[in-house]
């Protein structure tokens, strides 16, 4: 399966990060001492160099004002056919137990 800091969904998050950070007018560095992490962080975050998690995510969406949902526009028809297979031997491995 691919890495999911390489997928075009993750790819697709990061650049709506860069763009909800720039609407807000914010810095790189006025977000870093919003959420209290070193502006490196927040550069790692939208170079791709180190992946988000979900708490992140979320303290960034408030702090730019955007609902979580801004950030997640795709829809499973862009499931690639690899990721479709994986997630159908998910749901089979969890039923079957």
């Amino acid at each position: 399966m691919e890495k999911t800091i390489f997928t075009k969904e993750y790819k697709l998050l990061i650049s709506l990060l860069k763009q909800a950070r720039k609407d807000a007018k914010l810095t790189q560095t006025d977000v870093a001492k919003a959420i209290g992490e070193p502006q490196s962080f927040v550069s790692k975050v939208e170079s791709g160099e180190r992946k988000i998690d979900v708490l992140e995510l979320w303290r960034l969406s408030l702090l730019y004002k955007k609902p979580i949902q801004h950030f997640f526009p795709f829809t499973k028809k862009e499931f690639s056919q690899k990721e479709k297979t994986v997630l159908k031997a998910a749901t089979l491995d969890k039923n079957s137990k």
